[in-house]
């Protein structure tokens, strides 16, 4: 099975927006799921993404020593193995740990597509939309 490093949002829009709900639900779905030495879930910087926040980035965890000045923090890479999720609730961060980490199996609908302009153009739904 693979690695995972999950990353939730700590910037102030995404916080604003749910983003700690939904880094609890993260560490809480990995720890039911006994899925901790799989997935280290931590807090990511702001992805520039804040309209669209919530924002989670899953990456394939390859063993590969992390470069500290990398910039993976807070940018989306568009490396292999790397899925952005958008408009985050507790509700779909229990999915995607259950799916996505625990499962092998990346969700899409919930994903964004960072080479789809009309993803990023939008903001995410209200968080009472949601």
């Amino acid at each position: 099975m693979k690695r995972y490093r999950l990353a939730v949002c700590k910037g102030p829009d995404c916080r604003r927006n749910g983003s700690d709900a939904v880094f609890a639900a993260a560490k809480e779905a990995v720890e039911k799921a006994g899925a901790q030495a799989r997935c280290e879930v931590y807090r990511g910087g702001c992805y520039g993404l804040c309209h669209l926040g919530p924002n989670v980035v899953v990456r394939e965890n390859t063993g590969q020593k992390r470069d500290p000045l990398s910039r993976e923090d807070f940018q989306l890479m568009g490396w292999p193995g790397e899925t952005y999720y958008w408009a985050m609730t507790a509700e779909k961060m229990r999915r995607v740990v259950a799916e996505h980490v625990a499962a092998d199996r990346p969700v899409p609908e919930l994903a964004g597509d960072p080479s789809r302009e009309e993803d990023f153009r939008q903001p995410a739904p209200a968080a009472d939309e949601r």
